[in-house]
């Protein structure tokens, strides 16, 4: 019997996450997970309680931390699992990360009345966000504002469109990554620094849900390589089957990590389940090589 576990989700100490500790450890126990990663984004602070909840239900919880990085201009998650996550570096890392992002918020929504003619209220957004994500709601009020019906381009992300499962979230992979009118850089940390880093915070490096953005892009995929990672997300929510397989045979002919993970977030993404994310293979052929490489006992 496959062991079950779920190497990526998220807490109310990430920017977009709704769900607190307790709630995650009950719906952690409900799926009857094994083993799990805390991996809030840029941020220490719900290690501690996992770690201990999650022993109470005899669950093993692995330290982990996504951060925000800047690979070749795209930004890119990396998971870094293991780490010493009580370093002093990342006291405080949240706040400046997305106090980065909250700068290049008024350039991106500049960029969308430059391209749809809708003017989006930054400052309300802001204070309806209340210390989350403004992102969303700006996606919200761009999508309800009247002038919307006659976009046709828009029209994939409103309400009952194909892109409406989680629109916010499918708006942004579609619209504002690099390579798109729609891009805004962020100045997050280099890649292969974040690298180095969790490295010397004792811990391992993997390439959090690639998605397009390395599918069949070799000289990218090249360039994390190079800097050292040690495995690819593989299975993941954003992937299909054919992205999924693609990056485990990458990982397999490369002799890299594999890991997986719902990245579940609670309502911002209510298509995502935890403990669900397209896992087609022996979990062992996962968990074993991993656990292995941490150091952690099954």
């Amino acid at each position: 019997m496959d062991i079950k576990f779920d190497f990526h989700m998220h807490s109310i100490y990430s920017q977009d996450g709704e769900l607190t500790i307790d709630e995650l450890i009950t719906m952690a126990k409900e799926k009857e997970l094994k083993y799990l990663a805390l991996t809030d984004h840029n941020e220490n602070k719900g290690i501690d309680e996992m770690i201990v909840k999650g022993k109470e239900e005899g669950m093993i919880v692995i330290p982990a931390i996504e951060f925000d990085t800047c690979l070749l201009e795209h930004d890119v998650h990396l998971l870094g699992y293991g780490i010493n996550y009580h370093h002093p570096y990342l006291d405080g890392l949240s706040q400046n990360i997305n106090d980065l992002m909250n700068d290049a918020l008024k350039l991106r929504v500049e960029k969308l009345y430059a391209k749809y003619g809708i003017k989006v209220n930054l400052e309300k957004c802001i204070k309806e966000a209340n210390g989350k994500n403004p992102f969303f709601n700006i996606v919200d009020d761009l999508l309800n504002d009247p002038k919307a019906n006659d976009i046709e381009e828009l029209q994939p992300y409103r309400k009952g469109g194909s892109r409406s499962d989680m629109s916010a979230v499918n708006f942004f992979w579609d619209k504002c990554t690099y390579g798109t009118d729609l891009f805004v850089k962020v100045a997050y940390p280099d890649f292969a620094w974040t690298v180095s880093l969790i490295h010397d915070l004792g811990g391992i490096a993997i390439l959090a849900h690639p998605f397009n953005t390395f599918y069949h892009q070799d000289s990218l995929l090249k360039a994390a390589v190079d800097a050292k990672i040690d495995g690819i997300e593989c299975f993941s929510n954003y992937h299909n089957h054919q992205q999924n397989m693609y990056y485990l045979e990458y990982c397999r002919k490369n002799n890299l990590l594999i890991s997986g993970g719902s990245d579940f977030h609670g309502k911002n993404k209510p298509q995502i389940k935890m403990g669900e994310f397209g896992l087609s293979i022996d979990s062992k052929e996962i968990l074993e090589p991993f656990l292995r490489k941490l150091n952690v006992k099954n």
